[in-house]
């Protein structure tokens, strides 16, 4: 198997943790005080200092990722530790309290650990899931690149279709305008609805293929052109034109308007499906660093209460 981070030197920090936790739950049942079990006991403060210590290791990883020149262990290593120390914080910090929970900063502590570690989950959900997915749609050329192609497919498309009739020319255009690349952060994870772009797609490459056969099923049952386009339906406007236009230049420059479309819309779908795929891989950092500085102070803020007000 590759070694990644999930697997790192034969899953030397998932042993780690493993161990860890076994010791915090033998240190809990074999330990139990007359008065119960606490964080206010040898085995709380023990279980507590514990859990701080994991606490501000995990802390320092986002230090240590950029000191790129440092000796203290390789970065994957870190990310290892990060994972596996952070997911068996959540049941030390459990038996730390004792279970004993409260309107005061103590129990905010531990709820911000509680997100901060569910935040956490989705971002190596994230990490495990969309890179290969985000590989496999990459255009291989930035962005601007590619919205340069996007451009010249949209000038070049109406140019065709003004050569052809006004009503072709104006249902390119409301296709060019209703067209978004990226947007606000809501846009860009929705990237639109995959089984629609899907049907979408389906549906224009069978254009091409049938060709005047389905041309002509979309004369006799389909909408009107006036209906077409106010449903936003580009293709099917411009293959009713297909069917009734008398001059062999102008069935040419539909066929070459009809492919630049197809082309035009493929891009665009392909490039929202990349800034849809780039955001659900980062959107959870939005969430689990303000949480995690949150949770720092709210440690700091149980430490002084216990030692100073308890």
């Amino acid at each position: 198997m590759k070694d990644s981070f999930l697997n790192y030197r034969r899953y030397r920090y998932l042993k780690l943790s493993a161990v860890l936790l076994m010791l915090s739950c033998v240190l809990y049942i074999v330990f139990r005080p007359p008065t119960g079990p606490s964080g206010g006991t040898w085995v709380g403060y023990t279980l507590g200092t514990l859990a701080a210590a994991i606490i501000l290791f995990l802390l320092w990883f986002s230090v240590r990722k950029r000191q790129f020149r440092s000796s203290m262990g390789t970065l994957r290593g870190w990310l290892s530790a990060h994972i596996y120390l952070g997911a068996a914080l959540p049941v030390i910090v459990t038996l730390h309290c004792a279970f004993d929970y409260g309107w005061n900063v103590h129990t905010l502590a531990y709820v911000l650990l509680m997100l901060v570690t569910a935040s956490g989950f989705y971002g190596l959900y994230a990490y495990v899931r969309y890179p290969d997915r985000l590989t496999a749609n990459r255009l291989n050329r930035p962005d601007t690149v590619a919205l340069e192609e996007i451009s010249q497919l949209d000038n070049r498309s109406l140019e065709l279709a003004e050569g052809i009739d006004p009503e072709t020319y104006q249902a390119v255009l409301r296709s060019v305008r209703r067209v978004r690349i990226g947007g606000n952060i809501w846009r860009q994870l929705r990237g639109g609805s995959r089984r629609a772009r899907l049907a979408e797609r389906k549906a224009h490459e069978m254009l091409l293929r049938q060709g005047m056969v389905l041309v002509s099923k979309i004369k006799s049952q389909g909408p009107s052109p006036t209906q077409a386009m106010q449903a936003g339906l580009t293709l099917q406007v411009m293959a009713q034109r297909l069917a009734t236009t008398g001059s062999g230049a102008q069935v040419e420059t539909l066929r070459e308007l009809m492919e630049l479309m197809g082309r035009r819309r493929q891009l665009v779908q392909q490039l929202n499906e990349e800034i849809r795929l780039r955001a659900q891989l980062q959107i959870w950092l939005y969430v689990h660093i303000p949480l995690s500085t949150a949770l720092l102070a709210a440690l700091i803020a149980h430490v002084v209460a216990v030692f100073f007000y308890w």
